[in-house]
């Protein structure tokens, strides 16, 4: 194997990486990926369609959840891609104050989404006089859907940048 091709030294460092996913820090990194799966089955988000006294019409639960999953599983890639800025101690630094910011504007988008998601229920009929096919629902829900995906990817961020932080420091 000719560890001088780009692609070849990837495959070799995200096996590495992979492998540091077993541990704690990679656990938490790695179980990121599965919180939108999570919410499935937990359904601690509220994430519900219009007849199960939801807000939903046009997307489904089960639509959030893959897109969300998806966008996680992209970040995951992405950030792994960004690993030679995260190798040296000042990069470290940086990635530290990211993984910060990724937690807080996600626990924020969470904040927004639940926001949103009990305004539309509760407003949207009664105030607005939205009827459950109103086009308008429809725009509600794709911002219902960023802001779901949002929190879920921005979470997924914070931890892998950590656990990237972490196995970067191990390496050496």
């Amino acid at each position: 194997m000719n560890t001088s091709n780009p692609g070849t030294v990837f495959l070799k460092e995200f096996k590495d990486f992979i492998a540091f996913l077993q541990n704690l820090w990679g656990i938490l990194a790695g179980i990121s990926v599965l919180f939108p799966l999570s919410n499935a089955f937990l359904k601690i988000i509220p994430l519900k369609i219009l007849n199960e006294d939801g807000v939903l019409v046009f997307f489904s639960p089960h639509l959030f959840t893959t897109i969300a999953t998806l966008v996680s599983l992209f970040l995951i890639l992405w950030t792994f891609s960004q690993r030679n800025k995260v190798k040296s101690s000042k990069g470290r630094t940086r990635t530290r104050r990211q993984a910060w910011f990724s937690f807080g504007v996600g626990i924020s988008s969470l904040v927004i989404y639940i926001v949103i998601y009990f305004l539309i229920s509760n407003i949207a009929y009664d105030v607005l006089g939205w009827e459950s096919d109103d086009v308008r629902r429809l725009f509600g829900e794709a911002v219902l859907l960023i802001f779901y995906c949002s929190f879920f990817s921005l979470m997924t961020r914070a931890f892998m940048l950590l656990g990237m932080i972490e196995f970067f420091r191990l390496e050496k």
